[in-house]
């Protein structure tokens, strides 16, 4: 039966892999065999181990006297994280045995030696750091568990700190490496280590992700955390801001693109899965027997699932022409054809598992023409479909109440002119459309009307400073 609608008024201004890549396979399924993940480090000399140990409580020693200065309170709050991670990366590889090269350990002394100098520069009421160009690793205070955590950052030379125009920004999601500790990521990035993508005028932002997770769960919120953090000192343009990655990097950016649509400039996926079941087939040789409850979890993550939200912003899928990931774009491409649209896909010839350097520079080419517009913030139409209220917004439109959870919600909306909005749903049972100040195209002396599933219904004009809000829920009768 169709549902009847009722309309409620709110109006309200509103890095490539670093080691080679390991399949766990059909046998990392029996308990006993099962690796340990991350492995066990290599044993620290005793000598080093009490250096380290030395360092770590002068370092938290400064620490403590920064957490109960009054003076500067707010700056030391907002920069002390900066030094936590120097702490608190090197305490745990120590405490759990992850140090995996005798480079990390030397380099673990030099970075509690960073960690003091830049609380000393604190107490005086200085973070320099924040103001260097190059590669650079800061920290953030994570609302999750209070934890400090790290990311990485590379600012272009001719970033001017003092200027007043922003800059794009690029995440760059890492490939899976069992051996990445915190240590080791905070090296990489202390030693100029560059990512795979070096865009022109372009800050380039690494998210460690709380390890090798494909920055799921934790690691997702890890992405917005970081950008939150990094917005406070440097001038990063929300309508340039791209998701990119290759390797389980890749697997990040599916997620992200497909999940949060709305937000990007581009997506620029490389490698990786993008769903569960046939991946593990082709890559690990796996032949899966989920129960119910499984198969219906895998529509969290499972890119496949969500593909028709890539129509809503620009993406670029890249594989290597022989390399076994391949399967992760063939996925998608093969989604998105369900759905009706054509998935870009550039493939780099007779490649493996890297970025083929042609292929790239094509990719950089069409992700600079984007980039010169800019993020569609307005878009006539939007697709989306979501599982979840966990992922519910896409550009104007945001889903409030699904029929069932963990069953497919899905919405059209198109702006018609003059003053007409034409929806379409199913498994949804309310909705709303918003638009900042200044966003809604729709004419302030017009009285618009939306077409929901066939059914017309009037809506409240648009303010004055041209924005808008309503809130619609359909009814059970």
């Amino acid at each position: 039966m169709q549902k009847p609608l009722s309309l409620i008024y709110f109006f309200a201004s509103s890095l490539a892999l670093t080691v080679p890549l390991l399949a766990d396979g059909p046998a990392d399924n029996i308990e006993d065999q099962v690796r340990p993940i991350p492995p066990l480090g290599i044993a620290v000399p005793p000598d080093k181990a009490g250096a380290l140990r030395s360092e770590l409580g002068a370092l938290e020693a400064q620490i403590a006297t920064l957490q109960a200065s009054e003076k500067n309170k707010d700056f030391i709050r907002r920069n002390l994280p900066d030094v936590e991670i120097c702490h608190r990366s090197v305490r745990d590889a120590l405490k759990y045995g992850e140090f995996f090269k005798l480079g990390e350990i030397d380099f673990a002394i030099e970075l509690l030696k960073i960690g003091s100098e830049r609380a000393s520069a604190l107490s005086g009421g200085n973070a320099p750091w924040t103001r260097e160009t190059g590669n650079v690793f800061r920290g953030y205070r994570s609302k999750i568990d209070g934890s400090a955590q790290p990311y990485g950052l590379e600012i272009p030379a001719n970033y001017d700190f003092d200027a007043v125009d922003t800059r794009r920004l690029d995440f760059w999601f890492h490939g899976r490496g069992e051996t990445l500790s915190e240590v080791a990521f905070l090296q990489q990035r202390a030693k100029g280590q560059r990512g795979k993508i070096a865009a022109a005028d372009t800050i380039v932002l690494h998210p460690y992700g709380r390890y090798s997770n494909a920055n799921k769960f934790a690691g997702e919120v890890d992405l917005f955390e970081a950008l939150a953090h990094a917005k406070g000192d440097y001038r990063l343009d929300d309508e340039r801001t791209l998701v990119r990655g290759f390797s389980m990097g890749g697997a990040a950016t599916w997620q992200f693109a497909v999940h949060f649509p709305g937000q990007w400039a581009a997506a620029q996926p490389g490698a990786g899965f993008a769903e569960t079941p046939d991946f593990l087939k082709t890559f690990q040789g796996e032949t899966l027997n989920p129960t119910w409850w499984e198969k219906k979890l895998w529509r969290w993550y499972d890119a496949t699932n969500w593909a028709v939200n890539l129509t809503n912003l620009p993406v670029i899928a890249y594989s290597g022409e022989i390399d076994k990931q391949k399967q992760a774009a063939d996925m998608m491409v093969a989604a998105s054809e369900r759905e009706g649209f054509r998935l870009l896909h550039l493939i780099g010839p007779e490649t493996a598992h890297a970025l083929h350097p042609g292929t790239l520079t094509e990719i950089e080419s069409r992700l600079s023409a984007i980039t010169a517009t800019g993020r569609e913030r307005v878009p006539k139409t939007v697709r989306f479909v979501t599982y979840t209220l966990r992922y519910a917004t896409a550009h104007w439109v945001q889903v409030d109440r699904l029929t069932e959870h963990w069953e497919q919600g899905r919405i059209e909306a198109t702006l018609e002119t003059p003053g007409r909005v034409r929806i379409s749903t199913s498994g949804i049972d309310g909705f709303s459309l918003h638009f900042q100040p200044g966003e809604c195209p729709i004419d302030p002396l017009t009285d618009p009307v939306a077409s929901i599933n066939g059914k017309d219904c009037p809506l409240p004009k648009v303010w004055s400073d041209r924005s808008w809000s309503v809130y619609l829920r359909l009814d059970e009768t």
